[in-house]
């Protein structure tokens, strides 16, 4: 390292304080931190980004249970007092006083804007390096492809990566504009995610059932961004496999959630289970391994997209059976991690890991270690960036 850097983490938290997303914020604003970097976390609604009350369901004018979530956590993990909500729509401030912000935005080194989400407004621009994270590929790069607006916001940025592994290599069909999108893995603190004890009780995943105005088209073939009409394929999988306990905790299945208990899966909802981002890393530790599918944008165009979700399911030694999305370009698969390519495969790679579930646990967690490490990835990408 060349010197403490002064971190600008930008993103989204307090206005979706659900487990997911609070952990990948966590996981880049804390493990920066860890490398002896000086970090704030940074969110700023503009005019739009109503939060999103987890107790409530629905999105509000208050932000009162995001920010109490968000100080626990952060302060739980050596970031108490180092955040900062710029709520336009409070018209206020939150976290970090404005003026102790302003002075560590006019020193920052470095602006980290995770998933893009946050306006670029000039206080932001004055930081010298700026790169964004694409956490969402196909869906990112046709957007910015046909809209003019995100192509100058991701363009505005030094550097752009992506969670699509395999984009930047231009073999996917995928418009990549002019961008020079370069590969990222989610970062993980590992030491936050022990191995889960014994084998674990079923085979799940956490997410949400259905999202609307999400697809794209690509070469002229429309592809969807919703799981719940892939989930489909898999309905019966229970029945076919005797003995092995699957189940998801899923948010927004409303009738749907009967008719697959009734087809013998363990249904929970996703909302309730993510409120406590501790509820929700017990239900992965507690878990047998993970189970799901992805969406059709990156299975079809084996985009490499890997889910942050799926490397904390990895480093708590959990093995993951998710549909394939390309990843097995670039990590060891069928020891720890196993892609499959419809329900037959499915079956079998989740026979793979009943036949020694304590192996496979052991692999899993040795992939977590070698490729999601946060010391290692947040170090290469400072080194991406020039600043390492």
């Amino acid at each position: 390292m060349k010197h403490p850097l002064r971190i600008v983490v930008a993103g989204f938290a307090v206005g979706f304080p659900l487990g997911g997303q609070l952990w990948m914020m966590l996981h880049f604003a804390a493990g920066l931190a860890r490398l002896g970097h000086e970090v704030v976390f940074l969110e700023d609604t503009s005019d739009w980004a109503y939060p999103f009350d987890p107790m409530l369901g629905y999105n509000t004018g208050d932000s009162t249970r995001g920010r109490e979530i968000v100080d626990r956590l952060f302060r739980a993990h050596g970031l108490g007092g180092r955040w900062a909500y710029v709520s336009r729509i409070e018209d206020r401030v939150f976290g970090m006083g404005r003026a102790e912000l302003d002075r560590h935005l006019a020193r920052a080194d470095f602006f980290l804007n995770i998933s893009g989400v946050v306006p670029l407004h000039d206080e932001y621009r004055q930081i010298p390096v700026r790169a964004v994270i694409d956490t969402d590929p196909v869906f990112t790069q046709v957007k910015v492809a046909t809209d003019a607006w995100s192509h100058d916001y991701y363009k505005a940025h030094d550097v752009c990566f992506t969670y699509g592994v395999n984009l930047p290599a231009g073999t996917t069909g995928v418009p990549l504009s002019d961008i020079d999108w370069k590969p990222l893995l989610p970062p993980v603190l590992l030491d936050l995610w022990p191995r889960g004890r014994g084998v674990g009780t079923g085979y799940t995943t956490i997410g949400t059932w259905e999202a609307r105005d999400r697809d794209v088209e690509v070469a002229g073939r429309k592809l969807s961004w919703r799981k719940n009409v892939k989930y489909e394929a898999v309905l019966d999988l229970p029945g076919k496999l005797p003995g092995v306990p699957l189940g998801m905790a899923m948010s927004g299945m409303k009738e749907h959630a009967d008719r697959y208990r009734a087809a013998g899966w363990d249904v929970r909802d996703g909302l309730v289970l993510s409120r406590d981002p501790e509820a929700y890393r017990d239900y992965i530790r507690d878990s047998r391994g993970e189970f799901t599918i992805a969406k059709d944008q990156n299975v079809v165009l084996k985009s490499g997209w890997f889910s942050d979700r799926t490397a904390t399911f990895l480093a708590a030694g959990r093995p993951a059976v998710v549909e394939d999305t390309g990843f097995g370009a670039y990590l060891p698969v069928g020891q720890g991690l196993f892609p499959f390519e419809g329900p037959e495969a499915a079956c079998s790679a989740l026979a793979r890991v009943e036949a020694d579930p304590a192996r496979a646990g052991n692999a899993a967690r040795a992939i977590a270690e070698e490729y999601f490490d946060s010391d290692k990835v947040l170090t290469g990408l400072l080194r991406q960036c020039g600043l390492a």
